[in-house]
């Protein structure tokens, strides 16, 4: 029997063996989907958070924050600070931001606004409007430039209005931007945001973004900055944008390594579960297994044929467990946000044949024993079903 000839053959075995416990079948390639689109979930979150904390401005950026304060909602620095932080050695630009949170704790689908001054805004942030017109966004006090991750998420177009907790905008524009936590934020008029109702903050800010020209100078300057401001009615913690980034996400990533944890059990109940379904077909099947031996099939055929309606089960499962987790990731488009911070999934090729991978593997290595065990069994015992 030919190689072309076999292999047709061997896909209609495995068609019909998968088919004769139909239920079970279902039942196994359910908990490889269930097991897949978890870890798939996890791991694309895990690369957004990676992404987030990847910016290409961290290196020549500051952020001067209030010392002792660990929310947006809580950090309260003098607007009337910037000028002096101007004036230090080094500094490029000062940005004065106002941020406004639906919730400052780790939670889904968090709304952030941005209040800066918008004669500063495309000259300290590198935005590209992709929908809108700048001039609009400059000209109306009540405009705001959407984020396209946010824009999305929400259904918002130009020229729509978005309204959240007493305070309400008029999209003007929607941008692009190399630094992907941006893409989640709302920016506004620095001084409408400070007089909204749901505000009331006029010359306070939540922080600067200091731009330095000499990354190499960035911890010195930071230093001084935070000298500078110690005798001051609200004294600073400034740090790198990494650092910040950083200290901001550390509950997320603690429970992002707890998600990795469960993701990795959950991929080992996948590998047990094949490797049962196989076992059970097996010892069903032990007398027509030993039969195919005595009419001429190889211990290598049977063993692929094993392996076959494995990695079958295995890869079927896993598609549908990819299929279902960037479903999930296209219609929800949600983000997780912490501390103002907002991280979207990030889905590669590279984490999709990761995951492809997994599944064949699991396939791959739950038939091994079963395999083993049907092939050098002796075959009288095996016809009696012994």
């Amino acid at each position: 029997m030919s190689r072309m000839r076999w292999m047709p053959g061997l896909g209609r075995l495995v068609a019909a063996n998968l088919r004769r416990r139909l239920l079970r079948t279902l039942l196994t390639v359910g908990g490889v989907t269930a097991a897949i689109a978890l870890f798939l979930l996890v791991e694309s979150l895990s690369a957004g958070l990676d992404a987030a904390l990847s910016g290409g401005e961290s290196a020549r950026t500051l952020i001067v924050y209030r010392q002792n304060r660990y929310c947006p909602q809580t950090s309260f620095l003098p607007q009337s600070d910037a000028p002096l932080i101007e004036k230090i050695d080094g500094v490029e630009s000062v940005l004065p931001v106002k941020v406004f949170l639906s919730n400052c704790r780790t939670s889904l689908d968090v709304v952030a606004f941005h209040g800066v001054p918008a004669e500063q805004l495309f000259a300290a942030r590198r935005i590209e409007l992709v929908a809108g017109n700048r001039a609009d966004f400059e000209r109306r006090a009540d405009a705001a430039l959407v984020g396209r991750a946010f824009a999305a998420r929400r259904g918002l177009d130009v020229g729509e209005t978005f309204r959240f907790n007493r305070f309400e905008v008029v999209v003007a524009g929607i941008f692009k931007s190399p630094e992907p936590i941006e893409e989640s934020l709302i920016v506004t008029h620095l001084e409408t945001l400070q007089r909204s109702s749901a505000v009331q903050q006029l010359g306070t800010v939540t922080q600067f973004e200091v731009k330095v020209r000499d990354p190499a100078r960035a911890r010195a300057i930071a230093e001084e900055i935070d000298a500078l401001l110690a005798t001051s009615a609200a004294p600073t913690d400034t740090r790198l944008k990494a650092a910040f980034l950083e200290s901001a996400t550390a509950d997320l990533r603690e429970l992002l390594s707890f998600g990795r944890l469960f993701g990795a059990c959950c991929v080992v109940v996948m590998l047990v579960l094949v490797a049962n379904t196989v076992a059970m077909a097996v010892g069903e099947r032990r007398a027509e297994l030993a039969v195919l031996r005595t009419l001429g099939f190889r211990p290598g055929r049977l063993a692929r044929l094993l392996l076959s309606e494995s990695c079958a089960l295995a890869l079927a499962g896993g598609a549908l467990g990819i299929a279902a987790a960037l479903a999930t990731i296209a219609a929800t488009r949600l983000t997780l946000g912490v501390e103002g911070v907002m991280v979207g999934f990030a889905v590669s090729p590279l984490l999709v044949a990761k995951g492809f991978a997994i599944a064949a593997a699991a396939g791959a290595i739950a038939a091994a024993l079963p395999a083993w065990r049907s092939t050098n069994a002796p075959i009288p015992a095996a016809l009696r079903g012994a």
